[in-house]
């Protein structure tokens, strides 16, 4: 009897420990990284990556590395839907003029392999859909009669791929609406976008080409140089704002993370010295602003150097300092929320505050 229990014993324990040994093998599997979990753990890191401002862009696009085309392109936008698709609106309609979306002055974001450039222009893009209804769209076709088009009027190919998500990452920190407002199809996925540069005689040009099995998208851009038609505001308008809202908001150009006035912002303050002599009562409070990059202890500081800046070089030019008082209040205060790039130089301001 007593041999029967020991055998039962040692039974129990055989197989309780065969059970442990496979629990920790299927524990050890359960826990195990796959390929897709550490992708998915990279794509969770990866949009915490910071990469620098000018890293990201580059201004200098070589046009010389670029051959020059005298082939003709007809008119803007220089190409026409191949036999069989049209240009369709948002909702699927056909577009009116051929253009899904037009611009005189707007950008597109071109890819050069290392970073973006900003090709500012007359812009236009466009959706193309099958012409015959219900027919799936054949992106072979497609591809291969609009590149091979832009080849043949002399177009080169500067990028071909998916722009790495590190990079749209750091884009999209800068700007949100950049990749849907400046970058034709979905920059990052596994359908590769197709950039293009002709250099042509009238003129130069920068294409955006993207396709998937269910549809395409073209965009367009003739390039030219911006032309500032906003003047430095004059004393008169100045007093004008003054007396109907209590001050003046000027957006007076300093060095970058500097109290220096810049050349055109001399203008401005020649402007406030003439408001000043004209007005021998008024008395002002200059007050500086800054957008929320940077420490707020930095900006707090460089805003009060910024509008003392302004109070000195008014002094220097003979106006009594006894009327002039000068504030900083950094990014305490801004005009509107610091999203993007032309909102944060709306809220680097310097305002003429009546006292």
């Amino acid at each position: 009897m007593k041999k029967l229990s020991f055998l039962l014993v040692i039974i129990v324990f055989t197989i309780s420990c065969k059970s442990d040994k496979k629990n920790e093998e299927k524990t050890e599997e359960a826990v195990a990284p796959t390929t897709q979990d550490v992708e998915v753990k990279q794509d969770a890191i990866e949009p915490t990556v910071d990469k620098p401002k000018d890293e990201l862009f580059t201004d200098n696009f070589d046009w010389t590395e670029i051959p020059s085309s005298s082939v003709n392109i007809g008119e803007f936008p220089y190409l026409t839907p191949p036999e069989g698709f049209f240009v369709k609106t948002k909702q699927g309609k056909p577009a009116k003029d051929g253009l899904t979306k037009f611009s005189d002055f707007d950008r597109l974001m071109m890819y050069t392999g290392e970073a973006f450039y900003n090709a500012d222009g007359k812009m236009a893009k466009m959706l193309y859909g099958m012409s015959e209804k219900g027919k799936a769209f054949n992106k072979l076709l497609f591809d291969k009669s609009v590149d091979g088009y832009l080849e043949s009027i002399g177009a080169e190919l500067i990028f071909k791929g998916s722009v790495p998500r590190k990079q749209m990452y750091a884009l999209d920190k800068i700007d949100p609406m950049a990749q849907s407002d400046y970058i034709v199809g979905r920059a990052y996925n596994s359908d590769p976008i197709r950039h293009y540069a002709l250099n042509h005689k009238s003129g130069k040009i920068m294409f955006q080409v993207w396709s998937n099995k269910y549809g395409a998208e073209v965009g367009v851009v003739e390039l030219e140089d911006f032309v500032q038609t906003i003047k430095p505001p004059t004393a008169s308008e100045m007093k004008d704002d003054i007396d109907t809202n209590g001050k003046a908001i000027l957006n007076i150009n300093f060095d970058t993370d500097k109290a220096t006035l810049k050349p055109d912002a001399l203008e401005i303050v020649d402007q406030i010295f003439i408001l000043l002599d004209s007005n021998p009562d008024l008395k002002l409070s200059i007050e500086g602003h800054t957008d929320n990059t940077g420490t707020d202890e930095r900006n707090k500081e460089l805003s009060e150097q910024r509008a003392n800046t302004v109070m000195y070089a008014l002094a220097g030019k003979g106006i009594d300092i006894s009327r002039l008082k000068a504030a900083g209040f950094g990014s305490e205060k801004p005009l509107v929320s610091n999203e993007t790039d032309e909102n944060k130089a709306k809220n680097r301001r310097v305002e003429l505050v009546k006292m």
